[in-house]
């Protein structure tokens, strides 16, 4: 059975940071204030409410597999639960306190992410769709990964939004933390058939895949739009990926 994987995606600004500041413990809210950029801050803030929701939304059996998070859905968990929930740093890795669950956080723009799983690790990454020069894909993809490029942008899906995609989907395996790389790696150490399963992508676009990097196994969730990319993934045991 695949690991659940659950997504949120919040709006990241200083309104939105003020508004879900009752939601953060003392020591959050010194974490968050600690960012020197209030944009930064807004973005923290932000992302570590949406990994404490998405726990507790597990925690009461709802898998979440994506949700654009508001102030609603937020009420839907008294104020107590989400003190009892602190999520750590900055400086490391972002985790529960207490362990409980795996998290990963990401941020672009006024775009906050988070994805939480009951599994060992997980890596999510949103990131603003833009072009990018010719050597940034030379630096960061390797030669099957630009040939799935090439042929998504010929099939008439957006060259930036696909390579936003990949570079999403790299950055998102990379923070599982999962993956076998040598001490001094590059992006290219990462390869990603793409689009995975050999499926056309092109905005608006959600899906949800099978992986393989670096010889592990993964099961992951894309979200392509003209604006934004996210990918989040999780390892998937060997047994479950035979099977």
């Amino acid at each position: 059975m695949t690991p659940p994987l659950a997504i949120a995606v919040v709006r990241a600004d200083e309104a939105a940071a003020a508004r879900l500041e009752p939601y953060l413990t003392a020591g959050e809210r010194r974490a968050c204030a600690g960012q020197r950029a209030a944009a930064r801050r807004a973005q923290s803030a932000c992302a570590r409410v949406a990994a404490k929701w998405l726990r507790l939304e597990l925690a009461a059996g709802r898998r979440a597999p994506l949700v654009a998070l508001d102030a609603a859905a937020l009420e839907a968990h008294p104020r107590a639960d989400y003190l009892a929930c602190a999520v750590t740093g900055p400086g490391g890795p972002p985790r529960f306190e207490d362990g409980a669950l795996a998290l990963s956080l990401s941020h672009a723009g006024d775009l906050a992410a988070a994805a939480v799983t009951t599994a060992r690790a997980v890596g999510v990454d949103v990131e603003r769709v833009e072009a990018r020069a010719a050597a940034f894909a030379d630096e960061h993809f390797t030669p099957r990964e630009r040939e799935g490029l090439a042929r998504g942008a010929a099939a008439g899906a957006p060259r930036a939004a696909l390579e936003t995609l990949l570079w999403s989907a790299k950055e998102a395996l990379y923070k599982t933390g999962a993956l076998d790389l040598p001490a001094r790696f590059s992006f290219r150490d990462i390869d990603v058939a793409f689009p995975p399963g050999g499926a056309r992508i092109a905005p608006p676009s959600v899906r949800a895949f099978a992986l393989t990097a670096r010889g592990g196994q993964f099961f992951g969730r894309a979200v392509l739009t003209g604006a934004f990319a996210l990918f989040a993934t999780v390892p998937v045991p060997p047994a479950t990926a035979l099977g």
